[in-house]
């Protein structure tokens, strides 16, 4: 595991250390640009992230790695929720309340909240930007690092508080606090200048308590100090204790009930001795709907008149369509060399009409390119995935995506080639990121004109035949 702390100037990772720190400094890479000034520009932002990544890189091993980022809340947003019996759900009650709060830009934010055990019904949300999180997962795949939390820095500081303590982050005479209160959780700054006080409530339901700064110069079991190893540290015992923690790379809905995490477990219940006849039927009668109904959805796909391969019929051609192997590890694929010209491209362009993607092409709004073969991210991987798996995984990045596909047999190896067509050029890049991570899937050609929002990706999958 490669920790990461990101603030709104730097990257910073952590590894593991032979000192007697479990976890310590490997490298800290400065930001072109600040998170904050950029947090609504696409292109910007995907720099930023890249940009440092590629600083560490150089420094540090991270592909075949699980990764866990710690981001600074001075990027996020919090708010507090007293849960009301006028609303079915907790997370219906927070969307609600956020629309008040932000209007129209509350489709921009993410949200995932918690109640603790103590105070129950008062609920803690934070939000992030949803470009944030998804240029932080985007560029991190990208460098070959499978993201298992993204976590807010205040959930770590708070997971093991009383409601009586406050955990404490000094810099210079200025001071960060976050607790779990009596009234839900409470983020408030105090600076100190000779006798000056300044204070500065960012959330909580409760006034600032009054704290002198002679109790944060002495020891007192009410303050709990931080630096940022010992918040790295904090987290992999947390992870490997299975704490509850908000991480903002799982769903978008409350996480933490009462102070336990939510889970939805599948139940199993063993059949009794019986063979009841009335179960048989439902259940034959439910699986004969559920076919209908993909029989339905595919027919809906299917219909789709979708832009012909190479200007013929990709069925036509399909037989000369195969993913390539890569016998020297040292030659980049050209599906490699598409990959991450297509994923390099927003860098480049701040707007793309149009677009043309093949082994032999590569032309953005009217201009030829030439394929960018240096710099590639050689980390070939070993996965491999079916196409009902990988239709899923594209079904979350983008559940308007439409498909259409073309089987057949080559070299006495099944393989289908198909046509994803995404509504916007944001979920294609994701999709991208997927696809890169299995070596039987080749991308083939993208495609973009003028008349259209959708692009068009061209892919092989390849899966072996007994």
């Amino acid at each position: 595991m490669i920790y990461f702390l990101l603030d709104n100037k730097s990257l910073s990772v952590y590894t593991d250390s032979t000192k007697k720190q479990s976890l310590s400094l490997a490298f800290k890479a400065k930001l072109h640009l600040t998170i904050s000034s950029t947090i609504g520009n696409s292109k910007k932002l995907n720099s930023i992230i890249a940009r440092a990544l590629d600083e560490i890189s150089e420094e540090i091993d991270l592909t075949n790695n699980l990764a866990s980022i710690i981001v600074d809340d001075s990027l996020l947003s919090h708010s507090i929720i007293v849960g009301s019996k006028k609303y079915e759900d907790i997370n219906e009650q927070i969307k609600d309340e956020s629309a008040i709060k932000w209007g129209d830009k509350a489709s921009n934010y993410y949200f995932i909240s918690e109640e603790k055990k103590t105070p129950k019904n008062i609920f803690h949300s934070v939000a992030i930007h949803h470009l944030l999180r998804e240029k932080i997962k985007l560029n991190f795949n990208n460098f070959g690092l499978s993201i298992k939390y993204i976590v807010p820095l205040s959930s770590i500081l708070i997971s093991s508080l009383k409601t009586s303590q406050f955990s404490v982050i000094k810099n210079g005479k200025k001071y960060q606090f976050f607790g779990n209160t009596k009234k839900g959780f409470m983020f408030f700054k105090l600076s100190y200048s000779g006798s000056k006080k300044v204070e500065e409530k960012i959330i909580g339901l409760l006034d600032i308590p009054n704290i002198k700064k002679s109790e944060l110069d002495k020891n007192n079991l009410k303050f709990i100090f931080f630096n940022t190893t010992k918040i790295v540290e904090y987290l992999a015992n947390y992870i490997f204790k299975d704490v509850p923690l908000l991480n903002f790379a799982e769903s978008n809905t409350p996480q933490i009930f009462s102070g336990e995490l939510k889970v939805n477990n599948r139940k199993y219940s063993p059949s009794s001795s019986s063979f009841k006849y009335d179960n048989l039927i439902k259940n034959f009668s439910s699986g004969f709907l559920s076919l209908l109904f993909l029989v339905f959805v595919l027919s809906i796909f299917s219909n789709y008149n979708f832009l012909n391969f190479e200007d013929s019929s990709i069925s036509e051609n399909k037989s000369e369509v195969a993913v390539e192997k890569v016998n020297n590890q040292n030659l980049p694929s050209s599906s490699t060399i598409l990959t991450y010209n297509l994923l390099g491209i927003e860098e480049k362009f701040l707007e793309i009409n149009s677009l043309l993607l093949t082994e032999s092409e590569f032309i953005v709004n009217g201009s030829s390119l030439e394929l960018d073969q240096t710099d590639l991210n050689l980390n070939y991987s070993q996965q491999k995935i079916n196409f009902n798996e990988l239709l899923i995984g594209l079904f979350e990045i983008e559940n308007n995506l439409k498909f259409k596909v073309f089987e057949n047999v080559s070299n006495e190896q099944s393989v289908q080639n198909v046509v994803l067509k995404f509504e916007s050029f944001e979920s294609s890049l994701n999709a991208l990121s997927v696809l890169i991570k299995f070596e039987n899937i080749s991308l083939i050609k993208a495609f973009k004109d003028d008349n259209s929002d959708n692009l068009h990706l061209y892919i092989s999958i390849q899966s072996d035949e007994n």
